[in-house]
């Protein structure tokens, strides 16, 4: 997608938003009608061990728990597993609640979370979970409420990192494609064309959600999915443009903007084996060439932070004293020069459809680095992601646990297929030094030291010009004004959180 249409699409944006005030409708919401939740995408799979994706977790989320769980500010708390202690450094043993069933009825029990810690991390049965548990050496069951996890080392942050390792039940099929967890919600059968349904489990353990019914509604068109909500046919919009969420605002209609800060990181991430990028100077100018408060202002209206590393200020391991280098035209283009580049090179960015790049495209091109934009749908850009084809990508990274080791494990170590460490590894980076780096980190009980190890891993994959760090934006919804509801810092929607007055 070229500038021009980009800023076309922009302006179009904003005309329909403020024609919102004359498509609102007044009425009250019923509330024996679903919940109704527009997100750009639909999941990529239903089986919660198979795509490490946000999107695609932050539904399953609904459905499926793990032992461990963050409340909407990061609060770690225990979910499925009501409490656990250490014997030892590397000995964790957990103990089951005892009233929880599985939406077929099926008690939990302590092979169920057996079987599925063993599929997460099992190669033919995940493609990108494994990272999360690393640091397992062996799974036992205790008695039936109890299990037992060996570490190779201390591993502090097993507990977070539980969080995302989604109990099924024993036996579940190599490739899940009819969900059965634990969680509040199920899911009801598949209906071609419709929204994905969810009912509220009655016998559910925890806090019983309203027993109205939940859609999630896959609408990529950002604009689309404002219109609908301006119309009355959703109640909750995700993702509003910075501009469109400005002009709701300024409408003072039946809607209203939730922003909150967020744990993504929006970077560049340059494939060092595809040239122009396999040599480091032309990551070194494009890096040079950028200005990212511009862009926050620009991009996203000042709804987002600078960020000079891949992770944000809410995360374990951010360190305030790392700077980005001062934008250098002059320094950019020689380097291009020095490549064999002396008029500028032609590159093409990736993104998904909504995100804003026309500054970056503006920035970069005063180095003579010009840029086509490539603006794709989620479901098209994903997997071209996942076979590691994009060259140029401008994407968000979100950093579940709120520790660094998000990142470093999964997407800045070198893919591991035997250990997990990896499994994110877009552009098959690697670098031996900073490998030893995140895994000594992960094994230091010690969190001063532990913070030292992440800033120094930071600074050594930073200095590749690998990933270039821009901005952590603010979380955006737009809502109906009935609605009450407190958006998470690590931007899932749980439809439990969610209510109606």
């Amino acid at each position: 997608m070229t500038s021009r249409a980009t800023s076309r699409t922009a302006c179009a944006g904003l005309a329909m938003v403020a024609s919102f005030a004359l498509l609102m409708c007044s009425r009250r919401p019923a509330h024996d009608r679903p919940l109704r939740i527009a997100i750009h995408s639909e999941p990529h799979s239903l089986d919660p061990h198979l795509q490490n994706e946000t999107l695609t977790f932050g539904f399953l989320r609904n459905i499926f728990e793990g032992l461990t769980g963050f409340n909407g500010d990061m609060v770690l708390v225990p979910t499925l597993a009501e409490s656990w202690d250490n014997p030892s450094d590397t000995v964790w043993r957990f103990h089951l609640r005892r009233d929880v069933r599985f939406h077929d009825g099926r008690p939990l029990t302590a092979q169920d979370v057996v079987f599925s810690l063993e599929r997460a991390r099992h190669p033919r049965a995940s493609t990108n979970f494994g990272s999360y548990l690393v640091a397992v050496d062996t799974l036992r069951t205790i008695d039936p409420h109890t299990i037992e996890i060996t570490t190779r080392q201390p591993y502090p942050i097993l507990l977070n990192k539980l969080t995302f390792v989604l109990i099924v039940p024993d036996g579940s099929p190599d490739t899940i494609v009819e969900p059965i967890g634990t969680g509040p919600y199920r899911l009801t059968p598949r209906v071609p064309g419709q929204p994905l349904r969810l009912e509220a489990f009655k016998d559910y353990w925890g806090h019983s959600p309203a027993e109205t019914p939940v859609d999630f509604a896959a609408v990529p068109d950002h604009a689309a999915r404002l219109r609908q909500l301006a119309s009355g046919e959703i109640d909750i919009a995700q993702d509003p443009t910075p501009a469109e969420a400005a002009e709701l605002l300024r409408a003072q209609s039946k809607v209203r903007v939730l922003e909150r800060d967020s744990l993504l990181v929006v970077y560049l991430q340059m494939h060092p084996g595809k040239p122009p990028f396999d040599d480091r100077r032309v990551r070194e100018a494009v890096r040079l060439a950028l200005d990212r408060q511009p862009i926050v202002e620009r991009s996203l209206g000042g709804r987002g932070l600078v960020l000079a590393q891949m992770v944000g200020r809410n995360t374990f391991g951010y360190d305030e004293s790392i700077r980005a280098p001062a934008r250098d035209l002059p320094r950019a283009r020689a380097l291009l020069g020095e490549v064999g580049y002396p008029q500028g090179i032609d590159v093409e960015l990736e993104f998904r459809a909504g995100r804003e790049a026309t500054e970056i495209q503006r920035q970069l091109g005063e180095a003579g680095i010009r840029v086509r934009l490539v603006e794709r749908s989620w479901a098209e850009m994903f997997p071209r992601l996942l076979t590691r084809q994009v060259p140029f990508y401008l994407g968000a990274l979100l950093d579940p646990s709120a520790d660094a080791s998000d990142f470093f494990d999964a997407v800045a170590h070198t893919r591991q297929a035997a250990t997990g460490y990896g499994d994110n590894n877009t552009c098959d980076y690697s670098n031996p030094a900073l490998d030893i780096l995140i895994e000594s980190s992960g094994t230091t009980l010690d969190m001063r030291t532990r913070r030292e190890m992440l800033s120094r891993a930071m600074r050594t994959a930073l200095d590749d010009a690998i990933f270039v760090p821009l901005y952590s934006p603010s979380v955006l919804f737009a809502v109906r004004d009935y609605v009450v509801w407190k958006p998470r810092l690590d931007s899932l929607v749980l439809a439990a959180d969610i209510q109606r007055r």
